[in-house]
């Protein structure tokens, strides 16, 4: 962990660095290599930080037996369930609840002041953001910097506006919800998560190993949503300088995102082909190996993409037994949703279940919605883990097969108490 903060400390000095340079005066090789700087320090945040992986993998099942051991329960049985539970709740907000409590804060100061809740009320948008006063406007710019992360994805990098926090805000209003009881609560939660999970502990007389590897789900459960957020970050400024190398090699953003670093250099730029990132556009998958200590990596275009697709995809047409770690429990029938893109989250509808390969900040509005969760990736420490929690939501991860078995449409059982996903018709 200290290396890895240091590593991101390092980040965070060529991300300032980005901030306070005017981008538009760098000619092509100083933005190039402006580009690589970030490029590095994007790899890096990556770097130490994948030992959560291994960590999450090995720590989870060990910490189940041992708890099932000195219970002596069944990790099926439901008293089981219910404490292993409680003793995952986080113990602190995750980055995405985080910023919901920041932006509930601005809501309070706008239901405090007749004259801008009414502002809210009765203008669009356009206008409301045109009369807002100096204090108020200052705090919506201030969240978007604080959380210019928020709702962004691996590949979509462009932050919400401040258009959008003013929608947020807009709709939270709607709601009128008591702000104060709901930040007392949201505040509250957590402090309680960690007298809940003590009170477990002291209760069963677990062991001090038992409690070691609490401590550190504890400790991975909360590196892996930073990890998430400062790589999301990331995203932000690697969009932001590939942005500005498009504009001047007049190669729009959308087929520029598509090159591997080693791809963005000033002689592959001048020889761009965009026939081939016309290909790149409609499908490709990259392959990486490993040769004499060294990643290399292939591009497959065309007919090499199908013909591996096929293979891949019959790898899965056969298979209907769905089953993965519990996350979050409970037991719901409901309508399979497979999200991929923004696109499909917007499509989103209230009650259906939502099946990814993985969640991100961005997925956050449809996880309110839906009745239940399940992806393909992910331990009891990932993103969709940590936010099925707090929304009471059950959630099954590490599937490996649901978005590649389940269709949209598909009625399902979603039975987080056993970790398993059965179709229903």
């Amino acid at each position: 962990m200290k290396k890895d903060a240091v590593i991101v400390a390092s980040s965070k000095k060529t991300m300032s660095k980005i901030d306070n340079t005017e981008l538009t005066k760098l000619n092509k090789q100083e933005l190039v290599k402006l580009y690589q700087e970030m490029q590095t320090a994007y790899h890096g945040i990556l770097d130490v930080s994948h030992i959560i992986e291994g960590i999450s993998f090995v720590v989870e099942p060990l910490l189940k037996k041992k708890i099932e051991d000195a219970l002596k329960l069944e990790r099926h049985d439901p008293e089981f369930r219910n404490i292993f539970n409680l003793l995952m709740q986080p113990a602190k907000p995750s980055f995405a609840n985080e910023e919901y409590i920041d932006i509930l804060e601005i809501v309070k100061l706008v239901k405090k002041d007749k004259e801008l809740f009414s502002l809210f009320n009765k203008l669009t948008l356009q206008e409301t953001a045109e009369r807002l006063n100096k204090n108020i406007k200052e705090k919506i710019i201030a969240h978007r910097k604080r959380f210019l992360y928020n709702q962004l994805n691996y590949y979509h990098g462009n932050p919400l506006s401040e258009l959008d926090y003013i929608s947020e805000i807009k709709k939270l209003l709607e709601e009128n919800i008591d702000i104060d009881d709901k930040l007392k609560a949201e505040k509250e939660r957590y402090t309680l998560n960690a007298k809940m999970r003590g009170g477990i502990i002291h209760k069963y007389k677990f062991n001090d190993e038992i409690t070691s590897l609490i401590n550190i789900s504890m400790m991975v459960l909360h590196w892996q949503d930073n990890r998430k957020k400062n790589i999301l970050t990331g995203v932000y400024y690697m969009n932001l300088l590939l942005g500005e190398i498009g504009r001047r090699y007049n190669i729009p953003l959308e087929k520029i995102k598509r090159y591997l670093p080693e791809e963005i250099t000033e002689d592959k730029l001048d020889n761009f082909s965009m026939d081939d990132a016309n290909e790149r556009m409609k499908r490709y998958i990259i392959y990486s190996k490993r040769e004499n200590g060294k990643l290399i990596f292939e591009i497959y275009t065309k007919e090499d993409y199908e013909k591996i697709m096929d293979i891949y995809n019959k790898t899965y047409i056969e298979q209907n037994d769905i089953h993965g770690a519990s996350a979050s429990p409970g037991k719901i029938i409901g309508v399979a949703r497979i999200c991929k893109t923004k696109e499909d989250l917007l499509k989103f509808k209230v009650g259906e279940i939502l099946v990814a390969s993985m969640t991100r900040p961005e997925f956050v509005p449809a996880m309110k919605k839906a009745s239940a969760i399940v992806t393909d990736e992910g331990g009891l420490t990932c993103h969709a883990s940590i936010v099925s929690r707090e929304l009471g939501k059950p959630c099954i991860v590490g599937t490996k097969i649901a978005t590649k078995v389940l269709k949209d449409g598909d009625m399902v059982e979603v039975n987080a108490n056993h970790g398993t996903v059965k179709k229903i018709k």
